[in-house]
């Protein structure tokens, strides 16, 4: 190990990382598909972004439990900030869930997967196999390694006590709807709690930051978003 990588190393320590990415912006794609409101994703692909691989890309526990990225959290509480200064309750854009790495999804696989076998067998229905299990599954819980959740820019807000149809008809999701993408954030579509921080140019903010920190530089702004967001705009056809 040469002394920048140990110097790197004893400041910015790693994780052990399962997913790499692979860091090509071309593999972001911005979608066609339309919401209420004219929402479109934009998704955080994991292929793309891979876990963190500093901890100084994480939020400390002590400040946010759920861990997202600095980035994004950083993003998420000007947004937040802006949505109760507009009477939006801040309870519907805390953090419920953010980072997961892909260890703790395949746990969080493996049971669920168990859960359904179970439910299946109480209910006297026939085992199905291995893959068809899986393909039921994935309807609700992404596969290990697949997850947006594994990067730490995908949020799950507070609308998630509200459920899949009061979290679409809060106020805080119409306001999302209209203003989130001035804050770098996109919906997933079929579940109203689900927001990503993607926006135009992150993957080269990120390769930057992973490469300052791999030499053991000061950050220095790199941790934060960028004081003006480019707005993505849904491609045309």
């Amino acid at each position: 190990m040469s002394a920048t990588e140990m110097t790197a190393a004893a400041r910015w320590p790693t994780r052990t990382c399962d997913l790499e990415g692979t860091l090509r912006p071309a593999e972001v794609v911005t979608g066609v598909r339309r919401g209420a409101f004219g929402l479109y994703q934009r998704r955080v692909r994991a292929r793309v972004f891979g876990e963190p691989r500093f901890e100084a890309e994480l939020v400390p526990a002590e400040v946010d439990p759920a861990r997202p990225h600095v980035i994004a959290y950083a993003a998420w509480s000007r947004m937040r900030d802006a949505a109760v200064a507009d009477g939006i309750d801040a309870r519907d854009l805390a953090i419920h869930s953010a980072y997961r790495s892909v260890a703790l999804q395949v746990e969080v696989w493996a049971y669920r997967l168990d859960e359904r076998r179970r439910a299946r067998a109480d209910a006297g229905l026939p085992a199905l196999s291995e893959r068809d299990l899986a393909r039921l599954q994935m309807k609700w819980t992404a596969k290990p390694g697949s997850s947006a959740h594994h990067t730490g820019f995908a949020l799950d807000l507070g609308l998630y006590r509200l459920g899949k149809r009061g979290s679409k008809t809060a106020p805080a999701y119409a306001w999302l709807a209209h203003h989130a993408r001035r804050f770098g954030f996109y919906p997933y579509l079929p579940e109203g709690w689900h927001w990503e921080y993607n926006p135009p140019g992150l993957v080269s903010r990120l390769a930057r930051l992973r490469a300052a920190l791999a030499r053991g530089d000061e950050p220095g702004d790199l941790l934060g978003p960028p004081m003006r967001i480019p707005i993505a705009r849904p491609r045309s056809g």
